[in-house]
């Protein structure tokens, strides 16, 4: 009776020992699936408020144009006041924008025209607020004559060696900007040369090409978007609600590959993490299958006495 009684309670004991294994494995599967949650809640909540900031910085920090308000508003290369066409890139289509960077100095705006960057006198143009929808001017137009002509980095052909590239007979891939008054190549025809860009084979040239040899120049509608005109911008004063983070951010400045990198060193932990959270140890397995093995035993020893004894009383 007294070994029924110790095989029964050492088979309770194992039995509640099994139990309490599972249900510790349970709660340590538990609070791993928590863990594994707040790191990356973590991790996402950092990811986030990187890109947010550098999205906030991107919004907040402003960018001005400046309207075309009358025409013969020339795109200068440079601030020293030379009104010759060495100076000048192009007449800038009236009644479009430019989008001002800085305040060169007391005379002119640093600005870009599609994309192309010079200067233009404070007093030829209109700041205005807000971002105009379309700012720029598109046209085309067509080559037209016999062999073709040379597109030119200067408005001039008497030079010779300002040949950028060469343009066949009807070529349109030729993006407009703006004229300019250059040399009379022909004469009595015209003085006038178109400042644009040739695009071939993904390549981009810029540069001059003689307006008596060119055709179907698109006919450019006047810009009648009205923004509200505004004091020449401080650019010297942060914007409102702007983030206290610096513009140059050695982050984003990395080469992407370099960047993909960082992100897959940092996730590489929160794997590790996870795997050894849920890698199954062999202490605990071995208790398992030791505590279940030791009941079935126990059993059949139970079991074999009670055959013993009935033997006896036989």
């Amino acid at each position: 009776m007294f070994l029924d009684i110790f095989l029964l309670f050492n088979f309770k004991t194992g039995f509640y020992n099994l139990v309490m294994i599972k249900k510790t494995l349970a709660t340590k599967t538990f609070f791993s699936y928590i863990l594994i949650a707040l790191i990356m809640f973590f991790f996402i909540i950092n990811i986030n408020s990187y890109f947010s900031i550098r999205i906030s910085y991107a919004q907040n920090n402003d960018v001005y144009y400046a309207k075309i308000i009358s025409s013969n508003i020339k795109l200068y290369k440079s601030t020293n006041g030379i009104e010759d066409v060495d100076n000048i890139y192009f007449v800038i289509p009236q009644s479009y924008f430019v989008q001002i960077q800085n305040c060169e100095n007391d005379n002119y705006y640093k600005a870009t025209y599609i994309d192309t960057v010079g200067y233009v006198k404070k007093d030829e143009v209109q700041c205005v607020k807000g971002i105009p929808q379309n700012p720029f001017a598109t046209a085309s137009f067509r080559i037209f004559i016999p062999g073709g002509v040379e597109l030119r980095s200067s408005p001039t052909q008497s030079e010779g060696l300002n040949t950028v590239a060469n343009l066949n007979f009807l070529e349109t891939n030729l993006k407009f900007y703006g004229s300019i008054d250059g040399e009379e190549a022909i004469s009595y025809k015209s003085s006038i040369w178109y400042y644009c860009k040739y695009i071939k084979n993904g390549s981009e040239i810029k540069g001059y090409v003689y307006s008596a040899f060119c055709d179907l120049l698109t006919s450019i509608p006047t810009n009648n978007e009205n923004l509200e005109y505004i004091e020449e911008p401080d650019f010297s004063i942060p914007t409102q609600g702007q983030p206290s983070i610096a513009p140059e951010d050695p982050i984003s400045e990395l080469p992407s590959v370099t960047q993909i990198i960082i992100i897959i060193a940092v996730c590489l932990p929160c794997i590790f993490i996870i795997y050894l959270l849920f890698k199954p140890t062999k202490i605990t397995t071995n208790s398992i299958d030791l505590i279940t093995d030791k009941s079935k035993n126990k059993n059949k020893k139970k079991k074999n006495k009670h055959l013993d004894y009935y033997e006896y009383e036989e």
